[in-house]
């Protein structure tokens, strides 16, 4: 009868199967530490917090991913900027913007300091301390595709009120950085250079607006100044990127258009000018024309 040998198996073979036998021992036997079962991972969507440090401030931004985006798509992002004493939450349910993240864009609501921001002249302890909210801008814009597939081609910003006074500071600070901007009963405090090129701008104005005048400035006490008529901050913007000086003007959507074409750069400014409205988001019907204005410059495929 044949004579079997024994097969030497190499020791580096054989230690897997004795650690993963001591595992399963361990925990047979319920003796030793076991590890924690791991958390899942956040969903891709999950709206969620962010932090970040600008200048050695701790800085925040609320993030909300685009939803039902294809593998392997980019989306568009859309930085919304509250008012004076607004917030992140805030803002995000007034202005009702999501129908967005459904048509393939991310949403970004950064917090100013104090609730403020500082545009130039207004406002704020973020204006009085000269916080640098055009960097933070600058670092939300370059944070958010490490939190989410973004397209930074396709970034735009929305400021109401305060926050429109930083998005004209940031158009005119950061020429070509934006796909489009939109500014909702805002003005322009800060210079603004020459020689810019533009986005595709839309400014929003009721001709009733008691804090943004139409044609005249009005003092605002609880700003300490008096802020830029809308009409004012329209022609600084658009000479400065050297719009057609004669805008066209025309009738839609129950509001006076006025377009200003040739600016440099390609991008064009676009004001509606709604009669029987005053400052409000709602009274402006805003969140329709943001959506259809952005709808169409970010998301038409």
């Amino acid at each position: 009868m044949p004579v079997r040998r024994a097969v030497r198996v190499p020791a580096r073979r054989l230690l897997p199967v004795a650690l993963a036998g001591l595992a399963v021992a361990l925990t047979a036997c319920g003796g030793g530490a076991t590890a924690a079962p791991a958390e899942p991972a956040p969903s891709s969507t999950a709206v969620r917090d962010v932090s970040l440090t600008v200048d050695g401030r701790e800085r925040s931004y609320q993030l909300q991913p685009a939803l039902g985006l294809p593998a392997g798509d980019q989306a568009a992002l859309v930085v919304v900027l509250h008012q004076e004493g607004g917030t992140p939450a805030g803002v995000a349910s007034e202005t009702a913007l999501q129908d967005l993240r459904r048509r393939g864009a991310a949403l970004a609501y950064p917090a100013g300091v104090d609730r403020s921001w500082d545009a130039g002249a207004c406002c704020g302890t973020s204006s009085e301390q000269g916080i640098d909210d055009v960097a933070f801008l600058d670092a939300v814009l370059e944070d958010v595709p490490s939190q989410a597939p973004v397209d930074a081609d396709r970034a735009a910003l929305v400021g109401y009120s305060s926050g429109g006074m930083l998005t004209y500071r940031y158009v005119c600070q950061r020429p070509g950085r934006l796909a489009a901007a939109v500014v909702v009963s805002g003005s322009l405090e800060s210079d603004c250079g020459e020689s810019i090129s533009t986005p595709d701008v839309l400014a929003l104005h009721g001709k009733l607006d008691g804090t943004i005048g139409l044609d005249q400035a009005r003092f605002i006490a609880a700003l300490g100044l008096a802020p830029r008529a809308a009409v004012s901050s329209l022609g600084i913007l658009t000479r400065s990127a050297g719009c057609d000086d004669v805008p066209a003007t025309t009738a839609q959507d129950d509001a006076e258009v006025r377009e200003w074409s040739g600016c440099r750069g390609g991008g064009r400014v676009q004001a509606q000018l709604v009669p029987g409205a005053g400052h409000g988001w709602a009274t402006l019907d805003a969140s329709r024309r943001t959506l259809d204005f952005l709808g169409e410059r970010l998301l038409a495929r």
